[in-house]
């Protein structure tokens, strides 16, 4: 029933956290997994780019979680990562104690957003509305609740749910990168003072015969960090701007046209030639009159 737990889940975390890119945590009982109770939703996103997640899933080992957590446990709010009782100091039931702490975790994680399932607007699960809500308007995350899942057959309408979720996600994406941007642009900016102080610094030892490997490795350290923050905004090559269009065309579901050669390859049609095959091919207007 869980099949996205197969994967490695810190994995998928650390790539979306290094791509600027979000992965949606869904919430719900472990049956929500099961595509035959689920719609076909966790694979909706999926098509879409975004990896899903399960709250069994996340990675609960101490040393991972508990820099998302810091401040709480520095305020004393919490003893351990994985506590809710400053959001909920009476639950009762452990899925959706996971629940709730599912949304407490994408509230700390800025590349993770929410998806909240329930069937028939489930009794046990209703408690945990209000929390829920509380804990992810208050960080800001971004949030989609399905909680009458089964009540009908909704496959047009989640359908239509699900590309509007995508696009306020796309959204936040784009604030994910500013965000980096910013962040890459105030430390290149701190590297470049620290290097001009370092250079004067290499200057004046080399004046006395002197030279100081602990600052060769810091200027060393500087210059590759350096390289790698102008090859970062190289402009993307012909190739790599031609492999992006056909991945957004995949991604909106429009296929190029191709011919099947004999030796069973599909030779894809540029569109100027696919424009003379179609000239070509077309009858003109004498033909058509006579």
């Amino acid at each position: 029933m869980d099949e996205e737990d197969t994967r490695d889940p810190e994995a998928i975390l650390e790539t979306v956290e290094q791509e600027n890119r979000v992965a949606v945590l869904m919430i719900g009982r472990p049956y929500h997994s099961d595509p035959g109770l689920n719609h076909g939703v966790l694979e909706e996103f999926q098509v879409l780019g975004y990896p899903v997640l399960s709250i069994r899933s996340v990675p609960k080992d101490d040393d991972y979680l508990r820099p998302f957590f810091a401040e709480d446990l520095k305020q004393g709010r919490i003893q351990h990562p994985l506590e809710i009782s400053d959001v909920w100091p009476e639950n009762y039931s452990s899925n959706s104690a996971m629940k709730v702490w599912g949304a407490k975790f994408a509230a700390h994680h800025p590349n993770v957003v929410v998806l909240d399932l329930s069937s028939f607007k489930c009794g046990h699960d209703a408690p945990t509305y209000g929390i829920i809500d509380s804990i992810i308007s208050t960080a800001g995350t971004p949030y989609s609740a399905l909680h009458d899942i089964d009540a009908n057959k909704p496959g047009g309408s989640i359908k239509i749910r699900v590309k509007t979720y995508a696009h306020s996600l796309t959204l936040h994406k784009e604030r994910l990168e500013d965000v980096r941007s910013q962040k890459d642009e105030i430390l290149h900016q701190i590297d470049q003072k620290r290097l001009a102080l370092l250079q004067l610094k290499r200057k004046q030892l080399a004046d006395r015969a002197q030279r100081d490997e602990r600052v060769e490795q810091q200027i060393a350290g500087i210059m590759e960090r350096e390289r790698a923050y102008q090859a970062a905004r190289r402009p993307p090559s012909t190739a790599e701007l031609q492999a992006r269009a056909e991945a957004e065309l995949k991604q909106a579901g429009i296929v190029k046209v191709g011919i099947m050669r004999r030796d069973g390859q599909i030779e894809k049609l540029a569109d100027q030639k696919l424009a003379e095959r179609t000239t070509a091919h077309a009858p003109s207007l004498e033909t058509a009159a006579n």
